[in-house]
Order: structure tokens, then C-alpha cells, then sequence
């Protein structure tokens, strides 16, 4: 019912409102002249579209002004004609995604026709945002590893892949907050965040590279029409047909026996990928109606290796040989696959009148075996042992109705509707309890990864309808943008049981793991183990409405200066959570936590309805005459909003339930006692030394709770969610907000060659990070002047870890961009330099469950330079067409080095987290993220050869190298927060003096002059080649 009263307001309210009107399509603008200069009023304008002969009349305005929207991307001839003049015409406009073709024109008073050849203009004189568009000539011939058309993203300004998830960053901001649209609509995954496919979109294509056409990035600074994102759009659109049958069919191979060995361990990478597929497009009526096609496939199979690095030379003793005879037979070899296939379909129709109508549907899957991934890139060893894996699949199913109408040459109505469908079964390969062993999987990992098994989908429902109105030199833009989305999960934690045991000595973690020995019984340590089961049913399913309003006028003062002027609303309306629960949701809420703000409200999720964005805009062309077209500088600034992924408000939607969904029971040691987890379930009757490690028994349910009854000290009848972690949200959440302010200048130093200067700064606030709250005020120990946490001191003692959405967390980022672009017929060249810092005091990517702080009294120290802070980064690409069917292209992509934290390498605070920092003096945490990691360069190289077959077809060759020059790229194993590299100790111990630097700490080389395996990654892969055939027809 609320759906229904919520979108009948919208259709009451705003049925001829515009939305995203230039989101995939564009527009040409210019003056028409005659040959004194003097404008000519109500000429007429004839605007054709040279591949599928759409046809678009209009007249110029009193001051001779002409402007033409929502034209699809494409090659245009505009001519022009009034009483007294010749018809004089611009050949070859290429009008690009969501730009401002300029086509100015000059009449003559002659007889004979006059005809232009114009060419693709670089500089957008109309547009106040920085953009950058990569065309189809690029996306064909550059070298590209998986033909994921996201990853050419990264060659334009400030993108980044977020190391953690895998996702754009745009401009610093995470990648969960960033905005990537397919033909206008929106493609990112709601559950998780980022692109549709979530964290498979790195391994695997969702829509065929062959049917992109071209895309445009927004790095910050994007019109009202836009929203959703921190930092700047991604802006894809798709192929359509034309009046001629145009198509192509490929085939490439990645073959294991060709590539260079791993720096680290000499080991050939041994990846064997074939990818194939085509696609073709052409007339069903010539000049009306239109179609594509396109599908692509890929099988992929990578030999990997289970190896403990840091079990490597350790000798056995008789309190750790069990253990470590048992790691060994778990060092095996196994296979990944991901294979993928991805289709698209597309047909349009132009309507005589002049309307459009496009209609696509899209298709893909990937299964993936033991390839299970929460992000970041791969390593040819695996730290974890193969019962940790499991089977990946992915499956997407989406579409887009579009129908563009003229209500007359300068009333544009466009509506669209769009949904999408994503289903994510994730299987496990045990189902055993989950045992992690060293702070981080230090040692390794066995048993059922604590996740899995899992199933989980989303829908999204959009609609966006709206209208366009040109009124001489302003171009009014009104709109909205509903979003339904709806998710549901089978998901928990701990389904089998899981333990952890922290810590860096590996000679005592693997004692604590046997019984006998200094450590007498298995988790028989007071200090760092931790045991957690799962007790709910695993099940949330629930609902969220987006929508947005705008308003928007684009106001060409002059010839010299055009003012954009905007503001958007947003709005988003949360699930309300299920709390038949009552008796624990009253329990909370009548708590007082220290942390925080002090109460929490288990009965409500806050809505985001205050999202106002006021944004404004200004291009300027200063020069005057010949060069009025040459020189253009720009700025904008204004508040933009970004989505919270659904996944953030799962938790409190079903803990509160009765079955709860997600919960489980946390049971830790008694520091004050002495008592350890062996002790505490001997207590109950259960000998935690039963069992081999290969095969861990599952410990009952009954047993669990009666275990974590008796460590919170209760008696009586047993309350089944004693102990119980719960995710709830903070009662002031909001949607994160930024900043945003940038002055830049582009100029055409000579002809086809255009060089700029940006400076972006972008302030955000409100960005999620998780807290406990389920914490008392800490003590400050004596000596080191640590604070210590008396877990029996909890404010609610009977649960455990309070894990609380926070919106509490900032960033800051300033950067200046220098750009180059060159382009004629034969030779095309884009290049960028950034130079930028970027500060944060979290950096976590919507994580279900970790932290990264050190004191959660106390975040000051935490603010420090951001993960993503690059301060150097650098991309260029060329493609050059060279004689006798020769065509070489190549990229190079290069950063320094990424900000590594230092870490104590255990929870030395008693907190439960391991992400306590050391101290420089008594009282003096180390800063967030105060070293640095390594720098990484990269360049890949594509040579084609053309076959010509006949006037129509020809074949093609392709040999492609990826990291050409084979750079080792060797970095610390630090990329997603915690590593060994990270390992730092103490600082200063519990008495207030100096304590050792563990070894490992950032240690690039073992004695003997080889990386260190247990301390080091490879980014990227060592040196591939990669061949193939493509037929073009």
C-alpha cells in the first residue's frame, strides 16, 4: 500500500516532468551566420543522422541559436538554409554520450551550396563538468585483459579500482558510491554496490564488450539530471543497428604455456583463457527500424596451489607437529575456472514524426569453481586450504524500454523503464566448522568459509520520465527518477561453527591448535581465541524505494558563456525491521552504551528524506573570432548524495525477529578468570579435544548456548541468544554527502590536439563505518597507557559484539589533472597525470562485519591519509594505423604507492579486533595508514593485422602482450587492510618501553635475496601473451 500511494504521487505530481534526458543520448547546438557575422533568425536547421537517416528539423531563434536534444550518439550532417542564402552544410559531426557537439554556420549569398567537413570536436564548450569519452575505435583495438568494458574506465582522470572490492573510485570516493548507468538507466547492484555482477564483475564480463559503443566519465561536478554518487558517473551506451548489416566475430586464446613466472615464486601462472563471440547489427526497414546482436562466451581455467607461507621452514616440535603435519596435507593443487557468457539483443524504430523508440535485453552468467572471492585480485597460492573454496555463479537477466517523442522541435518528452534481475547462489565446498588460524588467516584457514553456503537476489524497477523544453537561450530540464528495489537472502555467518585464533608466533598458534603441549588442550589459550555460531535461519527479505526530483536550466548568457543552474532532491525510503522479537528489541533499546550516541532503536531504520543538492556550473570561452571555439574554461560546485548498498540494512531487518536471521552466538575467554574456550565448553560437558582437524565435529546447538550461558555467568533457563552479536543502524544514519567544487581550463593548441588543467575538490561526510557499542569505558593500563576493555563489563554483559552502522565516518580529496588528447584518422592519443592526496578516518567498503579502527573511544588518530590516496597517477593510451594492415595500439597505466597500516598483529586492547595500531610513546597510537606500500607500473600492447577478403569483409590477426616490459609489481600484502606485511608489534609493551619491530614488517626479501612469500603479492600478473582472430564484416 505504501508503494502504491508513493508512486500515485509521483504520477499526480509530476506526470510531464524529464529525467537523465541527456543520460544516452547528446545534443548539437550553434549559431547560424551570414557571411558578416551578423546572426540570421529563423533559418532553418536540418539535422540527419548519417548511419540510420533520423531526420530532425528545427529553426534558429532571434539571435540566429539552434540547439538539438536527446540526439543518439552517432555521425551527423547538419545543413542550413534561409531566404537570400545557399544551403550550407556541416559534414561529419560526431556527436558522442551525453556531449554538446558545437556546428556553427555560415551562410553565403551565392547559388552553389556550400559543404564542411567537420570531424570530431574534443572540446564540450557548453559543458561545465570535467568528461572524458573513450570511442569505438579505442574500445576495439586497445589491449584489454578480460574484455570487461568497466576496465577501460581506468584510463581517465582519477579513476581508480578500489582495492578492497574491486569497484571504480572516482576522484577518492569509495567504490560502493560511485554511479555506473547502461543507455541511461542504472547498472549498479544494489545489495552489494557497485556495477551489476558485484565482486564477479571483476572476474567476469556482464554485457559483451563488442556491443558497447562508447561510454563517457564524469569525474565529478555532474549535472542535477544525475545522482546516486559521491564522486563522479560511469556512462555506457550500447550499439544499434544501422542502414547497413555491419557485424564481427572473434575468437582468443591465453594459452598456460605462454607468459613469464611469478616474481614471488618462480611459478609459471600457468591461466588458460578462450574467449569467443561476435556481433552484428543492421536495418529490418531501411531508414525506420533497426537491429543488434551480440553474444560472448569465456572459458577460463587457472592452476593454483594451497601454500602456507609462513609455515615454510618451521621445524616440529612435540607440541606442534599434529598441527603442522596436518597443514601439509592440506598443500595441494587444485583448479579454478570462470567461465562466462553474456548476451545482448536491441532493435529501435523511428517513427516518421521523428520519435524513437528502443527496446533492449540483456543477458549473463558465470560459474566459477573454487574461486571464492569477496574482492581484490588473485595470487597463484592460496593461504586458505581448499575446503575454504566453493562454487561462484552469477546469473543476470535485465532490460530497457525507451521512447523519446516530439512534441514539437524544442518539447522533447522521454520516457523509460528499466529492470533488472540478479541471482547469486554461492556454494560451499564443507561443511565443516571454519578454523582461522594467525591474526588474518596469518598461518592459514580451513573447514567452511564462515559465509557460505549463501543464495542471494535483488531486483531493481526503474522508471524515469520527464521533459525537455529549449526557450532560446535557456534549455529548462525537469524530472524524476523512482528506483523500487527489493532483495532477498538465505545468509549467515558461522554456519558450522567458527573459531579463531590470533596472534603472530606461529610456533604458539599451532600449539593452541593440538592437544598437549605448552598449551595443554586445543583452544586452551586465555588471550586470543574466539568461538561463534550461527543460531538463526538465515533468511531477510525486504524492500526500498529511491526517488529523485530536478530542475535544471542551462542558460547560454552570450556566445561566450554559458550558466547551469540546478538542484536535485533525493529520497530513500528503508525497509522497517521485523521485531517480534520484543523482548530482546526492548533490551536494547532501554541500554545506555558510552560509545556512540548512547541509544540505539532497534525498531526503525532512519528514511533519507532531507537529500537537497543545490549545484551550479559555468562554461567559458574567453576568445573571440577564429579562436572562440578554441579555448574553453569551466567550474562547477554543489552537494551530490549516494546510495547506501542494501546489504548495510540486512542485519537489522531480521535480528530482531523471532526465528532471528542472521545472529550468532560469540563465546570468548575469561581474561579476569583464566577460564579458556576448551574450559568453558568442558564446563558444559563438551571436550573441544575430540576430533582431528581434518575433521572438526560440528558442535550442537544446545551445546553453543549452553557454552555461552555459563560464560556470562546466568543460571536458570537458558536464554537461547545469550551471547548473541547483533547489526543494528546508528538512530542518526544517513546517506553519504559530498562537496564538491572544480575550476578547469581546455584548449585546442593546434588542430585535433587538445591539452587541460582540472582541480577537483571533493568533502565528504556521513560515510558508513562499523562500531561496536557493546563496550564499556576502557581502562588506561599503567605502563603503555593502552586502553583496556573488561569484556564482562559489557553495557548488556548477556550479548556480545554490537556491530552499529555508523554514518560517522569523512573523507577529503584535492587533485589536480593534467590532459592531452589527439586525434585524427589514422592516430588517436589520450593521456592524464593526476597529482592529488586523499584523507579519510575509515575506508571500509560496506564490510558486513569489520572495523578499522583502533580505540572506538577515541577516532581522531584514525584520520590520516585514505587507502586510495594516490599521490601520483598516470594513464595514456594510443592507437595507430600504420600501412599494409598494420594497426598497433598501447596503453600504460602507472600510481605510486598506496598508504600501508601498520598493525600490533593481535587485539591488544581486548576488544576482540585486531586492528589495534602500535604506540610510539605511552598513550601515542601510530596514525592510520602512516606508511607507504610500493608503486606499480604497467603497459600492455595490441598489433593487428588486416586480411582484406573483399570490399566488406576482412580478417583480422591479433597479438597482444599484457605487462609488456614484465614489471615485477611486487607489494606488501596490505592491498585490503590487514597483512603479515602490516605486523609491526607493540611499539611500546604493557610496561611503557620500547618493544622490538616484528621482522616481517614490511620486509620486500627474504636473506637469500627472494621475495618473501608470507609478506608479498604480485598487482596484476607477470608478463601474458594473448592471440586471436576477429572477422569484420
Amino acid at each position: 500500500m505504501r508503494l502504491f500511494r508513493l508512486v500515485f504521487f509521483i504520477l499526480l505530481s509530476f506526470a510531464a516532468l524529464w529525467a537523465q534526458a541527456d543520460g544516452n543520448k547528446g545534443q548539437i547546438l550553434g549559431t547560424v551566420s551570414d557571411p558578416n557575422g551578423s546572426v540570421v533568425p529563423n533559418a532553418k536547421v536540418t539535422i540527419k543522422n548519417t548511419g540510420t537517416g533520423f531526420t530532425r528539423e528545427l529553426t534558429t531563434d532571434a539571435d540566429g541559436k539552434y540547439r538539438a536534444l536527446l540526439l543518439d550518439p552517432g555521425n551527423y550532417d547538419v545543413s542550413s538554409q534561409s531566404a537570400g542564402f545557399s544551403t550550407a552544410t556541416l559534414q561529419g559531426i560526431v556527436l558522442s554520450v551525453g556531449g554538446a557537439a558545437s556546428g556553427d554556420i555560415t551562410l553565403q549569398v551565392q547559388s552553389t551550396t556550400t559543404t564542411v567537413e567537420v570531424g570530431e570536436s574534443l572540446i564540450q564548450i557548453a559543458l561545465p563538468q570535467p568528461t572524458t569519452n573513450l570511442n569505438s575505435i579505442a574500445i576495439t583495438n586497445l589491449p584489454i585483459l578480460g574484455r570487461r568494458f568497466q576496465d577501460f574506465a581506468t584510463l581517465t582522470p582519477t579513476v581508480q579500482v578500489d582495492p578492497q572490492r574491486g569497484q571504480l573510485s572516482f576522484a577518492g570516493q569509495r567504490g560502493v558510491n560511485s554511479n555506473v548507468m547502461l543507455d541511461g538507466t542504472d547498472y549498479n547492484q544494489p545489495f552489494f554496490g557497485g556495477i551489476r555482477g558485484g565482486e564477479r564483475s571483476i572476474f567476469a564480463f556482464t554485457i559483451p564488450q563488442t556491443a558497447i559503443q562508447e561510454f563517457q566519465t564524469v569525474t565529478t561536478g555532474y549535472s542535477a539530471e544525475y545522482g546516486r554518487s559521491t564522486g563522479g558517473i560511469l556512462n555506457a551506451i550500447t550499439k544499434s543497428g544501422t542502414n547497413e548489416i555491419r557485424g564481427e566475430a572473434f575468437y582468443q586464446i591465453r594459452h598456460k604455456e605462454i607468459g613469464a613466472n611469478n616474481p614471488i615464486l618462480n611459478l609459471a601462472p600457468n591461466e588458460t583463457l578462450q574467449q569467443f563471440g561476435g556481433g552484428a547489427g543492421g536495418p529490418v526497414i531501411r531508414d525506420k527500424w533497426f537491429w543488434f546482436g551480440a553474444i560472448e562466451q569465456q572459458y577460463v581455467r587457472v592452476p593454483r596451489r594451497v601454500f602456507f607461507a609462513n609455515l615454510a621452514g618451521v621445524q616440529p616440535t612435540a607440541a606442534t607437529q599434529d598441527s603442522l603435519a596436518f597443514f601439509g596435507t592440506q598443500e595441494e593443487p587444485f583448479v579454478q575456472t570462470n567461465n562466462a557468457t553474456s548476451l545482448m539483443a536491441r532493435t529501435d524504430y523511428q517513427f516518421p514524426a521523428g520519435h524513437r523508440l528502443t527496446l533492449r535485453y540483456q543477458h549473463s552468467r558465470n560459474d566459477a569453481e573454487n574461486a571464492v572471492s569477496v574482492g581484490g585480485a588473485l595470487s597463484p597460492l592460496s593461504s586458505n586450504a581448499l575446503s575454504m573454496e566453493g562454487i561462484e555463479r552469477n546469473r543476470i537477466h535485465g532490460g530497457t524500454a525507451q521512447y523519446t517523442h516530439l512534441l514539437s522541435p524544442n518539447i522533447i518528452n522521454d520516457v523509460r523503464f528499466s529492470t533488472t534481475y540478479e541471482l547469486r547462489p554461492r556454494e560451499s565446498n564443507s561443511s565443516l566448522p571454519a578454523v582461522t588460524v594467525g591474526t588474518g588467516g596469518l598461518v592459514g584457514r580451513f573447514g567452511a568459509t564462515s559465509f557460505l553456503p549463501t543464495t542471494q537476489d535483488d531486483t531493481r524497477i526503474q522508471i524515469v520520465n520527464g521533459l525537455s523544453v529549449n526557450a532560446g537561450a535557456n534549455t529548462f530540464k525537469l524530472g524524476f527518477d523512482y528506483n523500487y528495489l527489493t532483495t532477498s537472502q538465505q545468509f549467515g555467518f558461522n554456519q558450522f561453527g567458527a573459531f579463531n585464533v590470533n596472534g603472530t608466533n606461529v610456533a604458539t598458534l599451532l600449539d593452541i591448535l593440538s592437544p598437549g603441549g605448552t598449551v595443554a588442550n586445543r583452544f586452551g589459550s586465555v588471550d586470543a581465541n574466539q568461538y561463534s555460531r550461527q543460531v538463526g535461519n538465515l533468511l531477510a527479505q525486504f524492500n526500498v524505494h529511491q526517488i529523485a526530483f530536478y530542475a535544471q536550466d542551462s542558460w547560454r548568457a552570450n556566445s561566450h558563456l554559458t550558466l547551469d543552474f540546478g538542484v536535485r532532491w533525493e529520497g530513500q525510503i528503508n525497509p522497517s525491521p521485523d521485531t517480534s522479537n520484543r523482548a530482546l528489541a526492548d533490551r536494547v533499546a532501554a541500554a545506555t552504551f558510552p560509545v556512540g550516541q548512547g541509544k540505539l532503536d532497534p525498531f526503525s531504520i532512519p528514511n533519507a528524506l532531507n537529500q537537497w543538492m543545490p549545484r551550479f556550473g559555468f562554461a567559458w570561452t574567453p576568445f573571440s573570432g577564429a579562436n572562440s571555439r578554441r579555448t574553453v574554461i569551466r567550474g562547477h560546485t554543489g552537494l551530490f548524495y549516494a546510495a547506501t548498498p542494501l546489504l548495510i540494512f540486512a542485519g537489522q531487518t531480521n535480528n530482531f525477529r523471532n526465528p532471528p536471521g542472521n545472529v550468532s552466538l560469540l563465546i570468548t575467554p575469561n581474561v579476569q578468570t583464566g577460564e579458556t574456550l576448551y574450559d568453558i565448553f568442558r564446563a558444559v560437558g563438551y571436550d573441544l579435544n575430540q576430533g582431528a582437524l581434518s575433521n572438526l565435529p560440528v558442535i550442537p546447538l544446545d551445546v553453543v548456548q549452553r557454552a555461552a550461558a555459563y560464560r556470562a555467568g546466568t543460571t536458570g533457563t537458558v536464554d537461547p541468544l545469550t551471547g548473541a552479536s547483533l547489526d543494528i543502524i546508528a538512530p542518526d544514519f544517513q546517506n553519504p554527502r559530498s562537496y564538491q567544487a572544480g575550476l578547469g581550463a581546455e584548449s585546442e593548441v593546434f588542430s585535433n590536439f587538445v591539452a587541460g588543467i582540472q582541480f577537483n575538490y571533493v568533502n565528504t561526510v556521513h560515510l558508513q563505518r562499523n562500531r561496536d557499542w557493546n563496550l564499556p569505558i576502557p581502562t588506561a593500563r599503567a605502563g603503555d597507557q593502552r586502553p583496556i576493555f573488561n569484556r564482562n563489563a559489557r553495557p548488556i554483559p548477556t550479548l556480545g559484539t554490537f556491530t552499529v552502522r555508523e554514518s560517522s565516518a569523512r573523507s577529503m580529496y584535492r587533485g589536480m589533472t593534467l590532459q592531452a588528447q589527439y586525434r585524427v584518422r589514422r592516430f588517436q592519443f589520450g593521456g592524464n597525470y593526476t597529482l592529488s592526496e586523499s584523507f579519510s578516518d575509515s575506508d571500509l567498503e560496506r564490510d558486513a562485519g569489520g572495523v578499522d579502527y583502533e580505540n572506538p573511544f577515541n577516532l581522531r588518530p584514525d584520520y590520516n591519509y585514505s587507502r586510495l590516496d594516490t599521490r601520483h597517477l598516470f594513464n595514456a593510451y594510443g592507437v595507430v594505423t600504420l600501412p599494409w594492415g598494420f594497426e598497433v595500439s598501447m596503453l600504460n597505466q602507472s600510481r605510486s604507492a598506496y598508504p600501508l597500516n601498520a598493525t600490533v598483529g593481535t587485539d591488544a586492547n581486548g576488544d576482540l579486533q585486531n586492528t589495534d595500531r602500535p604506540y610510539s610513546a605511552p598513550g601515542v597510537p601510530f596514525q592510520r595508514n602512516a606508511f607507504r606500500n610500493r608503486a606499480v607500473t604497467r603497459t600492455d600492447l595490441r598489433i593487428l593485422k588486416n586480411f582484406p577478403i573483399n570490399d566488406r569483409m576482412r580478417l583480422q590477426f591479433s597479438a597482444e602482450m599484457f605487462n609488456l616490459f614484465n614489471n615485477e609489481n611486487v607489494v606488501f600484502n596490505s592491498q585490503t587492510g590487514t597483512g603479515t606485511a602490516t605486523f609491526y608489534g607493540l611499539g611500546v609493551d604493557a610496561t611503557g618501553a620500547q618493544a622490538p619491530v616484528d621482522t616481517r614488517f614490511r620486509q620486500l626479501r627474504l636473506a637469500n635475496g627472494n621475495y618473501n612469500p608470507a609478506t608479498t603479492v604480485q598487482q596484476g600478473n607477470p608478463l601474458q601473451a594473448q592471440f586471436g582472430l576477429r572477422l569484420f564484416f
